[in-house]
Order: structure tokens, then sequence, then C-alpha cells
């Protein structure tokens, strides 16, 4: 069989192929489909092909083969022209070609089909390889892409990067043991001034292609996005950042930096513990157990259990402090409560209406309970300046501690800070002592082995770091002992009436009241506490 019989076909369906030689009709059947008898049988009568062996046929299908075989005589067909179409694509990125191979007719050359295709416009992605190849194989083809445009590269939209999680209700936080912690549910979204709240990333234009008629085609359109209006914030390179320390509160696409969080009710489980960097009013109650933390100021309209309450700035707790000897407060500023019960307390000022009573209350400037009764019992009060009370014990001579002048803390940080300058003496002369040892083996004439040189230097610099350090605290020290002498000024005054078992106390003496003692103030004067007319 010759090379032309090898490779040209002039008809072809989903069944078989077919070659018309000379004197032959040739048949090959494509088994990879399955093919049907029937349907072979059809194709055969629409080519004009009447007299085919159908037995050989049939033959050929049960035993599968492969080959070309002859299925009928080539009587004298009329000549046909090869059949060419050519259609574009809806998007006009693909031309493509339907070829059916004529007989003893017309035939199609690269030229003549480069021709069609500039009569269509189509000038762009032409594939000559592969027409040349059709044409020169003259096998049919149906839709063969013929021309290829490029697909435009689509740009990406704008979008917003919020620096913050929306937090979702939650039962409470997961404890490093692997138990849960009810109480502290991590609800709020705190922001300091000058944190990154929102960024804007600018829509990225999308790459123009080309359709086969060379035309442009357009990427789809990009979206982009504005900054969110945001209250109490500043835009600066397309970014929004906050204005001032509070909470990001997120109203669809509105933003805000609410400088005070707000509690409608209770602080318990439902809340959870609150730690905020600006003020907090709570409408309810504060349950026990629980911590509500604020850089400002903390305002509660009810009852503040066993908890804890820590301010950067005031307190004010609008009814009582019950602290069951667990409850806990911690201001930089001033507390105002109504009442106190077994509860500590650590602020500058410390004002309370009723009664402070069997509580250890610490202020560094002042205490007053004058409001309604105006009672101190039980417990430990201390002020640097001033502590004054309508009454101060009770009737049953109960154990009552009045401190004024000294800061405990204060006092404490002393002793610390002494303990930590004889440590720095010692070791600082345990330096001097090997400098010395050094310099005068220098001045024999000893030279000194490359490590001993080596530790003559550090012991120099380690020298210098520890005079630095002595001078700091020797400066600490003298501050501090200043601060803990006694005021003139600090009194404690007894608006009504002192009991006895009242123990008062200053920074170098010690009063017990062993009298009832009514309207009166005491003071140190030369190191010594008196009382005096008040």
């Amino acid at each position: 069989m010759n090379k032309l019989v090898e490779t040209q076909v002039h008809r072809e369906d989903k069944n078989c192929l077919i070659k018309l030689e000379a004197d032959s009709v040739l048949l090959k059947l494509k088994l990879e489909n399955k093919p049907d008898l029937i349907e072979i049988e059809n194709f055969l009568e629409e080519n004009s092909i009447m007299e085919a062996d159908y037995d050989k046929i049939k033959a050929k299908l049960e035993e599968a083969e492969a080959d070309w075989f002859k299925v009928a005589e080539n009587i004298d067909l009329p000549a046909e022209d090869d059949k060419l179409e050519i259609a574009v694509t809806k998007d006009r990125l693909q031309a493509v070609m339907e070829f059916i191979p004529g007989r003893d007719g017309k035939e199609f050359d690269l030229t003549e089909l480069k021709k069609i295709l500039a009569e269509k416009s189509i000038s762009y992605g032409i594939k000559e390889n592969k027409i040349k190849k059709i044409l020169e194989k003259r096998n049919p083809v149906n839709k063969e892409v013929i021309a290829e445009g490029t697909e435009a590269e689509p740009g990406e939209d704008g979008y917003l990067i919020y620096h913050f999680e929306e937090q979702d209700e939650s039962v409470g936080t997961l404890r490093d043991d692997g138990t849960m912690d009810f109480h502290s549910k991590n609800l709020i979204n705190n922001v300091r001034r000058g944190e990154k709240i929102v960024t804007k990333v600018e829509a990225v234009e999308g790459q123009a292609g080309r359709d086969v008629f060379g035309l442009k085609v357009r990427p789809p359109k990009v979206k982009n996005v504005k900054l969110p209006k945001a209250k109490n914030t500043v835009i600066k390179n397309n970014s929004v950042y906050a204005a001032i320390d509070g909470q990001v509160v997120r109203n669809g696409k509105k933003i805000s930096i609410d400088p005070v969080y707000k509690v409608r009710g209770d602080v318990d489980l439902k809340e959870g513990n609150i730690d905020f960097v600006g003020s907090v009013k709570i409408g309810g109650n504060v349950q026990e157990g629980f911590e509500v933390k604020a850089s400002g100021d903390i305002e509660i309209a009810g009852n503040v259990a066993a908890a804890s309450i820590e301010s950067g700035a005031n307190v004010l707790i609008k009814k009582g402090f019950l602290g069951r000897n667990k409850g806990q407060i911690k201001a930089a500023g001033d507390v105002n409560v109504n009442f106190v019960e077994n509860a500590t307390i650590k602020a500058n000022n410390v004002r309370v209406k009723e009664a402070i009573m069997h509580s250890h209350v610490t202020a560094k400037d002042s205490i007053t309970v004058t409001g309604g009764k105006g009672l101190i019992v039980g417990g430990r009060v201390m002020a640097q300046n001033k502590i004054e009370a309508n009454l101060m014990g009770s009737s049953l001579a109960t154990k009552t501690y009045v401190e004024i002048g000294l800061d405990p803390e204060l006092r404490k940080n002393c002793k610390a800070a002494k303990d930590e300058l004889l440590r720095i003496e010692d070791n600082l002369d345990k330096v001097n002592k090997s400098i010395d040892l050094l310099n005068t083996m220098k001045s024999k004439g000893v030279k000194l082995p490359p490590n001993k040189i080596k530790m003559f230097a550090k012991l120099k610099t380690t020298k210098k770091e520890f005079e630095a350090k002595k001078e700091k605290l020797e400066a600490e020290i003298a501050e501090m002992k200043e601060q803990l002498t006694s005021s003139e000024d600090a009194v404690i005054k007894v608006n009504k009436c002192i009991f006895p078992g009242v123990q008062l106390l200053s920074s170098k003496d010690k009063m017990i009241i062993r009298n009832k003692l009514s309207k009166c103030a005491f003071t140190e004067i030369n190191k010594e506490l008196r009382q005096k007319t008040n």
C-alpha cells in the first residue's frame, strides 16, 4: 500500500474512515468507538457506496480488524471539490475550521486558505503550520482551531484589610491546662492611639488581550473600595489609625473608636471579664469572681461583690463594695464608693460615704468617710496626708488601725532598694579589689597573659556599670526617705467620736486610744503623735 493510501482519508464518522482509490473503496474501523454495523451501512449509503460487502464488514467487526480493508469496487463516482468552512467563536478568541477533502475536484492550498482568512479579517494568532499539515494530509477535520487570540488577564478588585478580629460570642477561654475559664471571654477589641485599624489595598488593572481579528480585548473592569467612615480616627497613606485609646466598634461599613465601654447590665457569666484601654461604665453589678480592668475611669451603678477592679484613673461605685475578704480595687486616681466591707482598696484618694468596715484601705493622699454614718471600724486604713471620719472604732473596742504619714508600698520599695544597694556595694568592692591586684602586677612589671588582659578590660566595664547603678539607687533611696518623712500637715481627724481599741500610727510613733474621745484630731509633732484641737 502506497504512502497516499496510508495517510489520506476521504470520509470519516465516529465508526469508520473511508479511502477512495482508483478501483477500490477501503474502510478502516474505529474500534475504540465500538462501531455499529447499521450506522456503518447508513454512512456508506450517504456517501453513494451502494454495493458494499456487509458480510465482510460484519466479519471484520467480529475479528476486531484494525487495518484498512476493501469493502467495495470504486465505480466512477462524480468528482467532488474540497469543502471548507471557517467560523469564529462568540468570544472572538478562536477561529475554527471544518474541512472535508474532495475527490478528483478542486483542492485548497495554504495560499487560498490564507486569502479566505484575510477576507474574514482574521489576522491574529493564525496557526500556519497546523493548517499546512491538514491540507497536506487531506484528512477531514471538524472545529479544528486554526487561529487563536490572547485572553485578557483579569485584574484584582480593591479590598480592605481589617487589622482587628470581630469577636464572636463565646462561653469562655481555654486555659493552658486545658480547662475552661468561663469568666474570660475576650469580647473587646482594644486599640491604642496610633494603632492601624484598616488598610485599603488598591485595585490592580488587568492586561488587555487580542482577538483573532487583531482587536483589543478589554479585561473585566475592576472594582475599587473606599476606606470606611470612622469616628475618632485619622487617615494616612491608605490606612485608618486610631486617634484615641478605645474599643473598635464596627457597624456595617462604619467604624468608630469608642473611648467608653458600656455594659447595660451586670458583669457576670454572660458579659465575662472586662479588660479595656478606655473607660468603662457598668449599668448593673459586678458579680463575685469577675475582673474589670480599664486604663480610664470605671463607673459602676450597682454593687461590687468579691471581684477585682483595676483602673488607670478613677473608680466610682454608686452602691457598696462587699469584698468577702477577696475583693480588691486598685486605682491610679481616686475611689468613690458608698460603703466598703471586707475588701482591699489602693488608690490616690479614697472617699467613702457610709462606712469602711473590716477592710484594708491604702491612699497616697487621703481617706475620707464623712457622708451618712461616716464610720471606720476594724481592719486597717493608711494615708499619706489625711484620714477623716465621723466615727472611728466601736463601743465593742474593735481593733482598728489608722495610719498617717507613711506609704507602705513606698516603705517596701525603699527597703528593696537598700538591699539592692548593699548587694551592688559588695560586688563593687570585689571588682575594685580585683582591679587593684591587676594594677599592682602591672606596676611590678609583670606581663599579663591575654586572658588577664581581657579580664582587666571587663572588670573596668563592670565597675562603671556598678557605679552608675549605685548612684541611681542612692538618689532613689534619698527621694523615698524624703517621701516617707511625715508631712507637718498629716492629720487624723474625727468629726464625732473615736472609741477605745483604735490604734493610731505615724512614721515614728503609735497611740492606742484608751478612752472614748469626741471631736478630735491627731498629728505627729517632733516624731510623736499628739492630739490637737479639732
